[in-house]
């Protein structure tokens, strides 16, 4: 009889397993929608037009028996175009037959939490499209910057109070000026309560300038593009994919919400499984008067 001998560790043990504790990555959650204008999901097109109503004015006084003049009512508009924005993840049966602690259920998950990325990514994408702008591409995010936004910001009549999203260099820059300064006394730390409220990248409040970091925020050709806003200065649309229901087999579904729907794919010959995620949205300056890019070097 032949005998077969594997080779152990002292004592019996392998050289080592696979703990099943797996640990959160590092990234950023931010979500910017608290500060957004949110477009409801038209029906028949994938362009929404948004109207913006004419600014009330004052009365004027004609006189008696005086026809009283005409005044111009104007109006503009935004437009908001759907696209697709999707992502995948693939395994194949081994990594269910290893016993890994990656399964579909947590690639589902996975996927689910990059629907606020993508908004975030998307609306901070827009910042470089505001035609009034304060700071300079070749130096670092100053105070005045700051104020400076702001400053142009109350100038064309916009009520506090104001959401300054920058990134984390510029916030980090931002606070490195506030040091040794009178104005650091005007800063104020997130509360639990404003964290819990407005989520992720909130990071308190400066002379009524609510602040926000994320790592969204674009950098390109070496210029960072930072923005100060109004309530509603971006506006943000997201399709109603529920809808899509109809055109995916029951089984496949996963996820089936009015923002996202994830289904499965399965290649039996192949033994791997897919877990595709997709979302339809847009993103667009609601109002150029009530934003103001910041920039500065990146």
């Amino acid at each position: 009889m032949t005998i077969t001998t594997t080779s152990l560790l002292a004592g019996g043990m392998v050289s080592e397993i696979l703990s099943g504790l797996v640990t959160e990555a590092l990234y950023d959650p931010t979500s910017l929608r608290s500060i957004a204008l949110q477009v409801p999901p038209g029906f028949g097109s994938t362009t929404s037009e948004v109207t913006i109503d004419a600014a009330p004015g004052a009365f004027t006084a004609p006189g008696e028996a005086v026809a009283v003049p005409i005044a111009t009512y104007s109006t503009t508009e935004f437009e908001l175009i759907l696209a697709k924005y999707s992502r995948a993840y693939q395994i194949t049966d081994l990594v269910g037959v290893a016993g890994s602690p990656i399964n579909m259920q947590r690639i589902v998950m996975n996927l689910m939490q990059g629907l606020e990325l993508t908004l975030t990514a998307q609306m901070a994408a827009t910042f470089a499209s505001f035609t009034s702008q304060v700071g300079a591409a070749a130096t670092i995010l100053s105070v005045d910057d700051v104020l400076d936004a702001s400053f142009a910001l109350n100038l064309v009549d916009n009520q506090g109070p104001y959401a300054c999203v920058l990134s984390p260099k510029q916030m980090n820059e931002f606070k490195d000026g506030l040091r040794g300064q009178q104005n650091l006394m005007a800063y104020n730390v997130p509360s639990q309560d404003q964290l819990t409220g407005k989520g992720p990248g909130f990071q308190g409040s400066w002379n009524g300038i609510e602040l926000w970091q994320t790592s969204s925020v674009v950098t390109a050709a070496a210029v960072t593009s930072g923005a100060m806003m109004s309530q509603n200065a971006v506006a943000y649309q997201l399709g109603n994919v529920a809808q899509m229901q109809g055109h995916i087999p029951a089984a496949n579904l996963i996820v089936n919400t009015p923002e996202m729907v994830v289904e499965l794919d399965r290649s039996a010959l192949a033994g791997m499984s897919s877990a595709v995620v997709h979302a339809y949205l847009a993103t667009a300056i609601a109002n150029q008067s009530r934003g103001v890019e910041i920039v500065s070097l990146g």
